[in-house]
């Protein structure tokens, strides 16, 4: 299982290991490097930086001892024996300064007093050491100075290969620094991959968006948490912009199938005024006059049934924007439900139907409800209406019902009418232009979309709608709204 870990940690874990790794390869590469000087070494192959030195003891006892000859230059061909061909330089000058002959370079001026001065001490002149050996005569007299100029490093017994034992040496202090360059590119190419990877996925993904195809998926599977949260965020996005496309398509389809039974309802109303104001026209004397109301009334029917399905569309259409909003109110559910009483059961009253209202109240303290009042009468509007389309008259009983407690008020319209077809019905009352089986609604003048209205209001509210048939015959169409707090 992968191991989830910040940007952060994962960087500082990379820093840690080019270091780890960098002092590592450091310490065996000094460790081999010691071990072939050491074999260098015992094998004269290379001399180590005191060679040199360590052979001034020998010839400062010659210049002691053989001092005359060496001034006098007869003792030149044996002091050079003695003295190394390479990497050891001398020169011989009398007490005064003045050279007698060598081959060492010296960048001042020299004086008797600085000679005398310096005698038996080194002194260091740029990367050179000069030594300073007085000379001395069979009676122990100072008559001159041998200077033997040397470098304290290592050096190769064959000079030719010197220019190698300092490559050798500039590698040896370099090795850290090559070491942390290759490291950090070899972990700088691995932590690229590690966000490389997703993020040339993102940019994929997004150029598949960009061409309108949503038909992939990402998946966090780098190991640094950010990363994983981008990709998971993106796949987020893009699951949500599928499934909005997916609604926006849904909503076009059933726009579309929504304006065609538009079409489909206003054809009947329009082509039957149609019929009628034709008939009317070509009606004369008598005949005209006998018929006359009785086309008039079709055609109003026609007409009032036409204008409220074009009334339903819009106010489908408002309640489907984004923008719309309800206006809330307090409101006094009793007096409400008073006012309406009246205008229902005067309604039922011209169908030879009965309606009653009852009101339970389980709240302790009675306060007026905050909703939207119009909205709701709209939707008590089209449930009292449906109910007294499919209650029969005489013997037909609606009522009202409702509950107040504290959390919600719950409403429901129950009849005794005719009731909802099959379970499938129950499932498709509240879709738009959805009439059942039959179509004895639409020789009502009933459009389908009284319902889907009624579903709308109620979710703009917050509540929850449902329809069911009662046990003993009839419907009933439940809804319920949450009290806000004040």
């Amino acid at each position: 299982m992968t191991k989830h870990r910040s940007i952060k940690n994962t960087f500082a874990r990379h820093f840690v290991s080019i270091l780890a790794c960098s002092l590592l390869a450091t310490l065996l590469t000094w460790g081999f490097l010691v071990l072939l000087l050491g074999y260098l070494f015992n094998h004269n192959v290379a001399h180590p930086a005191n060679h040199y030195e360590a052979q001034i003891p020998a010839i400062t006892q010659y210049a002691k001892t053989r001092g005359d000859s060496i001034m006098d230059r007869q003792g030149q061909a044996s002091l050079e024996k003695l003295i190394p061909s390479h990497g050891m330089n001398y020169l011989v000058v009398s007490p005064a300064g003045e050279t007698l002959y060598g081959d060492l370079q010296i960048r001042e001026s020299l004086t008797g007093q600085k000679i005398i001065a310096r005698l038996n001490q080194s002194h260091s002149s740029l990367n050179q050491v000069v030594k300073y050996t007085p000379v001395l005569s069979k009676k122990g007299e100072l008559i001159g100075a041998l200077l033997l100029g040397y470098n304290l490093k290592v050096t190769a017994a064959n000079p030719a290969l010197n220019p190698m034992v300092t490559i050798g040496f500039l590698t040896f202090f370099i090795t850290p620094f090559l070491y942390i360059i290759l490291f950090t590119f070899i972990f700088g190419r691995r932590f690229s991959r590690m966000i490389s990877t997703p993020l040339q996925q993102l940019l994929q993904g997004a150029e598949m968006i960009k061409a309108r195809n949503l038909r992939f998926s990402m998946t966090g599977t780098s190991s640094i948490t950010e990363v994983n949260r981008l990709t998971n965020a993106f796949e987020d996005m893009r699951q949500e912009l599928e499934q909005s496309i997916a609604r926006e398509w849904r909503m076009e389809q059933e726009r579309s199938t929504m304006f065609a039974a538009l079409a489909h309802d206003l054809r009947t109303p329009l082509t039957i005024i149609q019929g009628h104001v034709e008939g009317m026209e070509q009606m004369k004397g008598e005949s005209y006059a006998a018929k006359r109301a009785q086309y008039l009334q079709v055609i109003r029917r026609n007409t009032i049934r036409a204008s409220k399905l074009l009334q339903d569309m819009n106010t489908i259409t408002e309640l489907e924007k984004m923008s719309f909003k309800l206006q809330p109110l307090p409101v006094d559910i009793e007096e409400l439900a008073n006012d309406k009483t009246y205008e229902y059961a005067a309604l039922c009253k011209n169908k030879s139907i009965a309606f009653h209202t009852e009101i339970n109240d389980n709240r302790t303290v009675k306060t007026p409800v905050i909703f939207d009042p119009y909205r709701i009468i709209q939707v008590l509007d089209n449930l009292v209406s449906n109910s007294i389309r499919y209650t029969p008259p005489e013997i037909g009983v609606i009522q009202w019902q409702i509950e107040i407690t504290r959390q919600q008020v719950i409403m429901a319209i129950t009849d005794n009418g005719t009731g909802f077809g099959e379970t499938q019905d129950l499932q498709l009352v509240f879709k738009q232009f959805y009439q059942g089986e039959s179509h004895s609604s639409r020789q009502k003048g009933h459009s389908g979309l009284g319902l889907y209205i009624a579903k709308l209001l109620i979710q703009h509210h917050g509540g929850e709608i449902y329809a069911e048939n009662n046990p003993s015959g009839g419907a009933t169409v439940r809804f319920t709204l949450p009290i806000q707090e004040t």
